[in-house]
């Protein structure tokens, strides 16, 4: 059993990762709204260059979209984790396949720019997905097979 000085540095770890992940969090969408604001700035100034300015502003959505959800999952599952409660293998599964499918999505973006496509990077961060899932997927199997069956 753990004793009261234990306790306490687990509660103050988790709140000190809570506190940086919601920073993080912040952070993240005050980059997408600077971002935003740069894309339709570069697009007024020069009308030209509309089409990249569109690019631009998509791509911060994006790109920053998916990394806030990435956070918010290592951010679920540190307050499951620290509780002792449901699968936190579960989450950190989940925010593994959330930052692979971003890191694709940007390689997608990046091809876009760069007519260059990395089709081993793509394979590899295919395959890194398929992992992810099918070892979600046997942890879920296991959980399945752990509990009791309700009577009915």
């Amino acid at each position: 059993m753990p004793d009261r000085m234990d306790i306490s540095f687990i509660d103050a770890v988790s709140l000190l990762l809570r506190i940086l992940l919601l920073i993080a969090f912040g952070a993240v969408i005050l980059h997408m709204f600077i971002g935003m604001y740069y894309a339709v700035l570069g697009a007024v100034s020069n009308p030209a260059s509309t089409e990249s300015a569109i690019y631009n502003f998509i791509d911060i959505i994006v790109e920053d979209s998916l990394l806030a959800v990435v956070i918010f999952e290592i951010y679920e599952s540190i307050i499951q984790f620290f509780r002792g409660e449901g699968d936190t293998i579960l989450y950190i599964i989940n925010a593994a396949i959330s930052f692979t499918a971003r890191e694709i999505i940007l390689t997608i973006f990046a091809a876009h720019v760069f007519e260059l496509v990395n089709t081993y990077e793509l394979l590899g961060f295919s395959a890194l997905i398929l992992a992810l899932a099918g070892t979600r997927y046997l942890f879920i199997l296991a959980d399945k097979n752990k509990k009791p069956a309700k009577l009915q």
